[in-house]
């Protein structure tokens, strides 16, 4: 068994995983590549309906959609417990993908009375999720060790709340925008939104995960105690504070739930910090770059929203500047990353698993194409920061600019994992095996 893989009886087969990120990979680019040409629109308010359309891709087409799907591959290895069902995990891809085209295509087109179903077909998609997972981590028989003493099962459990809160305001908001029975600033509620989905959602996700893949990745110690303790709780507290005194109005609120968040991500930052400085691994590959690389964006997203809730810094482009940050450094190039270590253990798994030891097959390294890795990191690592500044200056030829790079690295990312996509086709995995016993 190699690194990575599900033990026996535990996993879904690892097209399911597999069918998230490459539609999420699909989301990414597709968004990427229109960034160039919304940049007149980057430059004024974010409550647009082609800004809309663009953040509610990349928030839900590319990172719930690659959210899920790892968590469909990691659940079984990071927590070790046994999905509960792969059937209900096909159907829920099915239905988010139908209700992610409809809302992003009625924002485009600013079409209210269509968002309504689209986001209902998306809560559906998200109870699906819930009811799969929330039944997976429940105390098995084949359990290892209790679920409730991990950070990582911590994050999850966080994660799924906050995505169910999530879900529920959204489609509050959507039912909202046509009835108006609620009297809420729509700008508020827009901000209280996107904190309760990155912060509630996101966030948890990516520290449960990181408690486990990280280390295994880098060869590291785990970190856990009062560090493990402080991240959820920070989470857990801060996430609803801060969403609840948005929508309240509460500024003494909004700056407590932000420096509760602002801990508990430093502590995060400060835990990968010390995986990367204690590792045996000897050398990064490029899907580790891009982890710490998105890591580091935290620093800079964080000094940008406590600005923002203490009134040092404010206005529309340095909100949007921020999302940036948020949205487009850590968490995407975190994804991107995370992607390419998943993806080749899955396609190795999926191709090449039931061959090795009786013939000669691919190393995971061979599946990979590190050039095109090293090509999208060039153009990625630092387009997002370049993009932060172009909207925070409000200037359209920077925008686009920035934006033309960063779908660079978009086409880059794609075209390395369709490398690693390509092995699953017959012809192309024979040939690899024949190459690998050429060289053997």
């Amino acid at each position: 068994m190699i690194a990575g893989s599900p033990p026996p009886g535990r996993g879904p087969s690892v097209l399911l995983p597999l069918a998230y990120l490459i539609l999420a990979s699909v989301a990414f680019l597709v968004a990427a590549l229109g960034l160039p040409w919304i940049a007149t629109e980057l430059a004024g308010h974010y409550y647009h309906p082609h800004l809309l359309a663009l953040t509610h891709t990349i928030a839900l087409g590319w990172i719930t959609l690659a959210i899920m799907g790892a968590s469909y591959q990691l659940v079984p290895i990071v927590l070790e417990r046994r999905i509960w069902s792969a059937r209900l995990g096909r159907w829920q891809l099915v239905v988010l993908v139908v209700g992610v085209v409809g809302l992003v295509a009625h924002f485009w087109i600013g079409q209210w009375r269509g968002l309504l179903w689209a986001a209902g077909l998306i809560g559906l998609g998200a109870l699906l999720h819930l009811l799969n997972i929330g039944r997976s981590l429940r105390r098995q028989g084949d359990a290892v060790q209790p679920l409730g003493r991990t950070l990582s099962a911590g994050g999850f459990v966080l994660g799924l709340a906050g995505l169910g809160l999530t879900v529920a305001f959204g489609l509050t908001l959507a039912a909202n925008r046509l009835a108006g029975f609620l009297p809420i600033d729509p700008f508020t509620a827009v901000a209280a939104h996107f904190h309760l989905a990155l912060l509630g959602w996101v966030a948890p996700m990516v520290v449960g995960v990181a408690a486990r893949a990280y280390p295994m990745f880098l060869l590291a110690p785990e970190s856990g105690g009062w560090q493990g303790r402080v991240q959820l709780w920070g989470l857990a507290i801060g996430a609803p504070v801060l969403a609840g005194s948005l929508l309240a109005g509460s500024a003494r609120g909004m700056v407590a739930g932000a420096v509760a968040v602002a801990i508990a991500l430093g502590v995060h930052a400060g835990c990968i910090v010390g995986m990367a400085r204690g590792r045996r691994r000897p050398s990064l590959d490029w899907g580790l770059r891009f982890v710490l690389t998105g890591t580091a964006y935290l620093a800079p997203a964080i000094a940008l929203g406590l600005g923002l809730v203490t009134r040092v810094v404010s206005g529309p482009h340095v909100a949007l500047a921020y999302g940036v940050l948020a949205l487009g450094g850590w968490v995407s190039l975190t994804i991107v990353g995370m992607m390419l270590k998943i993806v080749p253990f899955l396609v190795w798994y999926r191709v090449y698993a039931g061959r090795a030891g009786r013939e000669p097959v691919p190393t995971l390294a061979q599946l990979t194409w590190p050039a095109m890795e090293q090509a999208a990191y060039l153009l990625l690592a630092g387009a997002p920061l370049a993009l932060a500044v172009a909207v925070g200056v409000a200037i359209p030829v920077w925008i686009c600019t920035a934006g033309t790079v960063l779908a660079g690295g978009a086409v880059a990312f794609a075209a390395a994992l369709s490398h690693v996509l390509w092995h699953l086709v017959p012809s192309r995995a024979g040939r690899a095996a024949a190459a690998a016993g050429a060289r053997a």
